[in-house]
């Protein structure tokens, strides 16, 4: 029985350790997006984060089209990924700016990061005298 037990902690440890090695498959490439804009081929299948604006939201909270003024570029983002609250609460609060970490793909001929992780970021207020 001693050894059942045995063997049965060695198996959960080896599991356990082997599993940790598959997070770090998940590092996101920061993109420059004047360079997306430009190469959109080059970056498909990559993940990547990217930080913009966001614009529009579609109307079942699957999509969301991210916008960054410094390289004119427009990225729509599907957000099927995430969970019903996370795509609600992007909807519901006012948020303005973004962290999207996710995955290029092509989808009806458009570019778009279907997205792991939105980080909502919050805008400073600064206050006038």
């Amino acid at each position: 029985m001693k050894a059942v037990r045995s063997f049965l902690l060695i198996c959960f440890l080896a599991a356990a350790v082997s599993g940790q090695g598959r997070e770090a498959g998940k590092d996101y490439a920061q993109v420059d997006l004047k360079d997306f804009v430009n190469r959109p081929a080059d970056y498909l299948g990559r993940r990547v984060a990217v930080t913009a604006e966001v614009v529009s939201v579609s109307a079942d909270y699957r999509a969301i089209d991210v916008f960054d003024s410094r390289s004119k570029a427009l990225i729509g983002v599907s957000l099927t990924q995430l969970p019903w609250q996370l795509r609600q609460t992007l909807v519901v609060e006012p948020v303005r700016r973004v962290s999207v970490y996710g995955r290029i793909e092509m989808k009806r001929g458009r570019v778009v990061i279907k997205a792991d992780r939105v980080t909502p970021l919050e805008s400073t207020l600064v206050a006038r005298k």
